[in-house]
């Protein structure tokens, strides 16, 4: 039983990472509320747990989710310390083929899901003065991929969100912490619940069946050890374990082969950076 036991929120507790950490956190005599769509048959198997388990469909208008994070707050004394934004929606799909409502539909669980999540619970955490804002972005928040576009821009977003919100509560709530954890492939259900975008232009017949074949091949061999994320997912947020005695940033890298996608990108920028500084900067205003 822990000494001083945390009460965590988490979305998307269905399966997965969600799953897991509800487990994990229950195990250590930690609260949890554990969150998802349509609770009572897809959350059932956490009964056992003893978390506490809400409906809560993140996609939800922003009036549905006040009302649910309110009834979450009052659920254990001191209310909430831990927010996990972990639900997610995977859409596959060339950019040609996504009809705007395919879109909204990813935007609405990726993107407005953790910012109306966001802004339901950041006047209490300012009022308590400490607490802790985690959202599961991806590898996908740092390169685009072909048939992934739907996915990748969502959490673009979601990034470039959080990013903002971390600077303005450095000043406002510093007692407040931000982290995006950007995990590659692991071993949950993600690559069983994807949603395929149906082929609507014959002339992406072949890559489409490049893509598929990847993405096939990659079910099963995942490179990522997802009970081990989860170790480190809570040890960023204790700053115990390997974050213990260092300075945690806003953004970490989880598994080899999104760390190497991130270190790949980043590199491949700044060498942009270095062969066109010459034109960047030769559009500066000239004053004498």
């Amino acid at each position: 039983m822990s000494e001083h036991p945390q009460t965590w929120l988490i979305t998307g507790c269905s399966s997965g990472f969600g799953e897991l950490l509800v487990r994990k956190l229950r195990a250590s005599g930690h609260n949890v509320i554990a969150t998802g769509r349509n609770a009572d048959a897809k959350l059932a198997h956490l009964k056992d747990t003893g978390a506490s388990i809400l409906d809560l469909d993140v996609a939800a208008p922003p009036n549905l989710i006040q009302a649910t994070i309110d009834k979450a707050w009052a659920l254990y004394p001191g209310g909430i310390d831990i927010i996990v934004n972990n639900a997610g929606y995977i859409l596959t799909g060339f950019v040609e083929e996504v009809t705007p409502k395919e879109l909204e539909d990813v935007f609405k669980t990726n993107f407005f899901g953790p910012f109306n999540i966001t802004q339901a619970v950041l006047p209490k955490l300012r009022a308590k003065g400490s607490g802790t804002l985690l959202y599961m972005s991806s590898q996908a928040g740092w390169h685009g991929d072909a048939t992934a576009g739907g996915y990748c821009s969502s959490k673009f977003a979601l990034e470039g969100l959080v990013e903002s919100l971390s600077k303005e509560l450095a000043v406002v709530a510093p007692g407040i912490k931000v982290l995006l954890v950007e995990p590659g492939y692991y071993d949950t259900r993600a690559w069983h619940n994807i949603n395929i975008v149906p082929p609507r232009q014959p002339d992406y017949a072949t890559l489409n069946s490049q893509t598929r074949a990847q993405v096939a091949g990659i079910i099963g061999n995942e490179p990522g050890d997802s009970v081990l994320a989860v170790d480190r997912i809570i040890e960023l947020v204790n700053g115990t374990g390997m974050a213990a005695g260092r300075t945690i940033p806003l953004r970490v890298p989880l598994g080899s082969d999104g760390l190497d996608k991130v270190k790949t990108k980043c590199e491949e920028t700044l060498k942009i950076c270095q062969e066109w500084e010459d034109v960047a900067r030769s559009t500066d205003m000239k004053r004498m």
